[in-house]
């Protein structure tokens, strides 16, 4: 199979999989998060097999199909713009081999796009949503858990690297 079938046969995987997976998250109501770092994983995967352009179009693909597949739309809404695109801007942040840059811009990216998604979450889900939380302790805890979350994704992609699929 010459490499531009094979990019399209396993793109269309990884946009079959990200769904059905995403698709899960309203069967088992529990583990929301779980499922869509579990859903964020098959970027990265799609980047190892095939390359960025196919992997960009895979993201596309996914999340266009899970708007209209995943009757949760806040699930949507949070691959769309948060799970989904961290993939790859992992991918293009690791480029630059300068660890303290890499850290900063990551985490910019994860608060610039939690504040998008709690303002659309707000606007669109529950115009009257208020927190009853301390929110210093709620940002330093989304802190450590999305480094966390980028810890168990690197750890992921070098073990699945050796592996060609």
């Amino acid at each position: 199979m010459n490499n531009k079938s094979s990019y399209i046969a396993k793109g269309g995987l990884f946009v079959t999989l990200t769904v059905i997976i995403l698709y899960l998250t309203t069967i088992l109501q529990f583990n929301t998060l779980f499922m869509l770092g579990v859903a964020s994983a098959i970027i990265p995967l799609s980047l190892i097999s095939t390359n960025l352009n196919n992997s960009i179009l895979v993201f596309i693909a996914a999340s266009l199909l899970c708007y209209f597949l995943v009757p949760v739309k806040s699930v949507w809404v949070l691959y769309t713009f948060l799970f989904g695109p961290y993939g790859i801007v992992k991918f293009l942040l690791e480029r630059l081999r300068n660890i303290p840059l890499e850290i900063i811009l990551k985490l910019l990216y994860f608060n610039s796009l939690t504040l998008l998604n709690f303002y659309i979450y707000k606007s669109f889900f529950v115009p009257n949503f208020t927190l009853n939380y301390n929110i210093v302790l709620i940002i330093i805890g989304a802190q450590f858990a999305f480094y966390l979350f980028d810890y168990a994704l690197t750890v992921f992609i070098n073990s699945t690297r050796k592996y060609r699929f």
